[in-house]
C-alpha cells in the first residue's frame, strides 16, 4: 500500500477514469479502478483504501445506493467519499455536495482535485487510526481489573467498562450520558461540582494526576471506598477526564486491622518506605521516642537514629537495594534510639520487609529495654545475695514441702473418713434391710421343719389306714388346691374371716377334732367353709377325716412357709445385686453407665431411710444415652445429693429424681421439699468442711468431693437453686467425654 493512501474510483468513463488515474499515481497515491458498484465494497476492503471517488451517472448502478452500502459497511464506514458529476450538471452537483463528502466537477483542474483528495485521504487516515486507538483504548478498558470511567467537561459519563458495571451495578446502557455523580455520595456532590467548574474555568486542579482515597456510590445505594486515578485530556479542544477506581474496602478493613492492632500494642511498630521515609507510626512510638505522628510520619528514619549511626544505616539499605544482602532484617537486635528530647535509649528492634505493587516498604517493631537493661544490671549486682538465700530458701522449701504432704495426708484422711462415714450409713442401712427378710426366712425354715415332721406323721397314718382309689384322688385333688392357695392366699376380708374362722372352729369341734394351732384360720386361707369340709365326711370315715383335715393344713402350711421364704430370700438378692452394681465390683473404674440405673440401685441402698416417711417422684427420659463416668464414684455423688435431701427434709417430704438429655450433656436432678438453704451461705456449701449440720453429724466434705468429681474428673457441672420449700442440685454430665482414653 502506498504511503500516501489509495483510491478506489469508480467510473464507467474509461478515458476519464484512466486520466484520474494517472495524475494521482504520478503523485504517489495507490489506484484501483472499477466500472461499476458491484466489486466496490470488496476493493475498498482488499485495497484498505482511504478515499472513494464515484461518478454521478454511472450507467449500470445508482451511485448514490453505493453511498449508503458504503457507510452502512463494517470496514468501509469511515472511508471519504468524493462524487464526480460534470459542470453543467447542476443538480448531480447539489446532491453530490449534499450526500458525499466533497465533489469534483469535470473537466479536472488538476491543481484542485489533487488537493480534494489529499484533504479527504488525510481525513481518512485520521478517522481509521482514531478507530484504531479507540478498538485498542476499549479493549484495554474490559481487560482492566479496575472500573474505568470517562467523562466531559459537563460532567456527564462517556465511557464505562465491563469492571465499572462489576463495581456499581450500573450497566453501561444505564449510566452512559448520566452525570458522573451518580456514582458519588450525596454529601461530596456539591464539592464535585465545584471542582468541574473550577478546572474548566482554567483553576487548579486538587485531584487531577495523583491517586486519592474517596467514598462511591453502588446501584444499591451502599457506600464503600474507593482509590481514583484521575487524569484529562483534550479532543477538538473539549476537556475529558479519565477516572481509574479500584475497590479499597478489603484494603481499609486490613488497615483498620492494622492501626487497630498498632494503636494497642505495648511496643513502637513504626514503618518507612524504601527511601527511608516514615509512613506510620503508632501510639507507642510516640510514648517512647517522644514525637507525636504528625511529627514523625514525612520525615527521614535519621530522625531517630543516633547521628553516629547515620552513615552506617544509609550504607545498610543502599546495600540491601542493590544486593539484597540483610544484617538485621529477619533479626532482633539490640540497638540505641534517639528520642525527640535528644536522650539516647537502648531498644530490641525487629526489622521486616515487604512489598506492594513493586515498592519496597520496611517495619520495624521497637522495645524500650531501658527498665530491662537495668534490671538486667540490678540482676547481676543481686546475684551473689541469690545464691546467699538459695540455700536458705532450699531450707525452707523443703520444710514446707513436708508439711504439704502432711496436709494431702490429712486430706486424704478426711476424704476417707467421709467415705467411711458414708459406708457406715449405708452398712447400717444394708443391715437393716437384710435383717428383716432373713429373720422371716430364718423363722419360716424352722416352723418348715416343725410342720414337715408333722406331716411326716400324718401320712404315714394315712397309709396305714389304706385309701381307696377315690379318697387318693381326693387327697391329690386338696394337694393341689393347697398349693395353689398358698401361693395366692384368698383376699378375704378380716371381718368375715373372723366371723369364717369362729363358724369352722365350732363346726370342727363338733366333730371332735381338735382345732388348736393354725388348723382353723390355715382352712379359712385356703377358702374352705363347713359345706366344703362335710362334703368330705362323705368320702372320708370320722377318723380319717381328721387326719385328712391335719393332712390338709400342714401341706398348706409348708407352701406359705416355701412361699415367705422365697419372698425373704428374693429381696435378699435383690439387695445384694444392687449393692454389687452400686460399687462396681470387680469391674474398670471407667464404665459405660445408664445414669437411671445408676440412681435406681442408690435409691434401693438408701432404702431404709426412704421408707420412713419420703415419697419418691421418679422422671426419667426413656432415650437417655450410656455415658463413660466411673461408675462407682458417679454412685457416691447420687448417695450424698440423696442422703442430705433425706436429711434436709427430716425424713419426711417429697424426693424429686430426674434424668433427662440437653443439647450434649445428661441431667441429673435430685431436689427436696424441705426447708431450703439460706440465700447467704448457698455460695459456701462446696467449699470443704462448710456443713449446716450439728456437730458430729457431717464432715462438711460430701459436697466439696461430689463437685470435685464431677467436674474434675468427669468434666461436667454442678449447681444448686434453693428457697423456702424446694431445693434442687443440678449434674451436668458431657455425653462425649472420652475418660478411657
Amino acid at each position: 500500500m502506498s504511503d500516501r493512501g489509495h483510491v478506489v474510483i469508480v467510473d464507467d468513463d474509461v478515458a476519464s477514469a484512466e486520466k484520474l488515474q494517472e495524475l494521482l499515481e504520478k503523485e504517489g497515491y495507490g489506484v484501483g479502478r472499477t466500472g461499476s458498484s458491484p466489486d466496490v465494497l470488496e476493493s475498498i476492503a482488499e485495497a484498505r483504501a482511504n478515499l472513494v471517488l464515484v461518478d454521478t451517472h454511472l450507467s449500470d448502478s445508482n451511485p448514490f445506493e453505493l453511498l449508503e452500502e458504503i457507510k452502512q459497511s463494517q470496514q468501509a464506514r469511515d472511508v471519504p467519499v468524493i462524487f464526480m458529476t460534470s459542470l453543467d450538471d447542476a443538480e448531480a452537483k447539489a446532491k453530490g455536495l449534499e450526500s458525499g463528502d466533497d465533489l469534483i466537477v469535470k473537466p479536472f483542474d488538476a491543481r484542485e482535485v489533487l488537493a480534494r483528495i489529499e484533504r479527504q485521504v488525510t481525513v481518512s487516515k485520521v478517522r481509521m487510526a482514531l478507530r484504531e486507538s479507540e478498538a485498542k483504548f476499549r479493549s484495554v478498558m474490559e481487560s482492566a481489573i479496575d472500573a474505568i470511567i470517562s467523562g466531559d467537561a459537563e460532567g456527564l459519563i462517556r465511557s464505562w467498562n465491563s469492571a465499572a458495571t462489576a463495581l456499581f451495578g450500573f450497566t453501561e446502557a444505564e449510566v452512559i450520558g448520566q452525570p458522573i455523580d451518580l456514582i458519588i455520595p450525596e454529601r461530596y456532590k456539591k464539592a464535585h461540582q465545584k471542582g468541574i467548574h473550577r478546572v474548566s474555568s482554567g483553576g487548579p486542579s486538587h485531584v487531577i494526576g495523583k491517586t486519592v482515597e474517596l467514598a462511591a456510590v453502588r446501584k444499591d445505594g451502599s457506600e464503600f471506598p474507593v482509590e481514583l486515578s484521575l487524569a484529562t485530556w483534550f479532543l477538538d479542544d473539549e476537556r475529558y477526564y479519565t477516572g481509574i477506581i479500584r475497590d479499597i474496602s478489603e484494603r481499609k478493613q486490613a488497615e483498620q486491622k492494622f492501626r487497630s492492632v498498632t494503636e494497642s500494642a505495648i511496643d513502637a511498630i513504626i514503618s518507612a518506605n524504601h527511601v527511608g521515609d516514615i509512613i506510620s507510626w503508632n501510639k507507642a512510638a510516640t510514648d517512647i521516642l517522644g514525637y507525636t505522628e504528625e511529627e514523625a510520619v514525612g520525615q527521614r528514619l535519621e530522625l531517630i537514629i543516633p547521628e553516629k549511626f547515620h552513615e552506617a544505616h544509609r550504607n545498610g539499605m543502599a546495600r540491601f537495594t542493590k544486593t539484597g544482602e540483610a544484617h538485621v532484617i529477619g533479626t532482633t537486635v539490640e540497638l540505641a534510639a534517639c528520642t525527640k528530647s535528644g536522650e539516647e535509649v537502648p531498644i530490641e528492634l525487629s526489622l521486616s520487609t515487604w512489598t506492594v505493587r513493586d515498592e519496597r516498604y520496611y517495619t520495624g517493631i521497637i522495645r524500650d529495654i531501658g527498665e530491662r537493661k537495668e534490671a538486667e544490671e540490678a540482676l547481676r549486682q543481686s546475684e551473689q545475695t541469690l545464691r546467699d538465700r538459695t540455700e536458705e530458701l532450699k531450707t525452707k522449701n523443703d520444710a514446707l514441702e513436708e508439711t504439704l504432704n502432711k496436709l494431702n495426708a490429712m486430706h486424704n484422711q478426711l476424704i476417707m473418713q467421709e467415705k467411711m462415714a458414708s459406708l457406715g450409713k449405708l452398712s447400717a442401712g444394708m443391715a437393716h434391710e437384710l435383717n428383716n427378710p432373713a429373720s422371716a426366712a430364718q423363722r419360716g425354715a424352722a416352723q418348715l421343719q416343725t410342720t414337715f415332721s408333722q406331716l411326716q406323721g400324718i401320712q404315714l397314718r394315712l397309709g396305714e389306714s389304706k385309701l381307696n382309689e377315690a379318697q387318693l384322688e381326693k387327697l391329690v385333688e386338696l394337694y393341689k388346691v393347697a398349693r395353689e392357695r398358698a401361693e395366692k392366699p384368698a383376699d378375704i376380708k378380716a371381718i368375715i374371716r373372723s366371723d369364717r374362722e369362729n363358724a369352722l372352729e365350732e363346726w370342727l369341734q363338733e366333730k371332735g377334732i381338735d382345732t388348736s394351732g393354725e388348723l382353723v384360720p390355715s382352712l379359712v386361707s385356703l377358702g374352705s367353709e363347713e359345706t366344703d369340709l362335710e362334703a368330705l365326711t362323705d368320702l372320708f370315715p370320722e377318723e380319717q377325716f381328721s387326719m385328712v383335715i391335719d393332712w390338709l393344713s400342714c401341706m398348706y402350711a409348708i407352701y406359705s412357709l416355701l412361699s415367705e421364704i422365697s419372698l425373704g430370700s428374693g429381696r435378699i438378692a435383690e439387695i445384694v445385686k444392687a449393692l454389687k452394681t452400686y460399687t462396681y465390683m470387680d469391674q474398670a473404674p471407667v464404665q459405660s453407665v445408664d445414669v437411671r440405673e445408676g440412681l435406681e440401685n442408690t435409691l434401693i441402698v438408701l432404702h431404709s431411710k426412704l421408707k420412713r416417711g419420703v415419697t419418691v417422684v421418679r422422671e426419667y427420659e426413656e432415650d437417655l444415652p450410656v455415658i463413660e463416668a466411673f461408675a462407682s464414684e458417679l454412685n457416691q455423688v447420687w448417695t450424698n445429693l440423696i442422703d442430705n435431701a433425706i436429711d434436709a427434709m427430716g425424713g419426711e417430704g417429697t424426693l424429686f429424681v430426674r434424668a433427662k438429655r440437653d443439647d450434649r450433656w445428661v441431667i441429673v436432678q435430685i431436689g427436696d421439699s424441705g426447708s431450703g438453704i439460706p440465700e447467704d451461705i448457698q455460695s459456701k456449701i462446696f467449699d470443704p468442711f462448710f456443713t449446716t449440720k450439728g456437730q458430729g453429724e457431717g464432715t462438711g466434705l460430701g459436697l466439696n468431693i461430689s463437685r470435685n468429681l464431677i467436674v474434675q474428673k468427669h468434666f461436667g457441672e454442678i449447681s444448686v437453686e434453693s428457697q423456702p420449700g424446694s431445693t434442687c442440685f443440678t449434674v451436668r454430665l458431657p455425653m462425649d467425654s472420652k475418660l478411657s482414653e
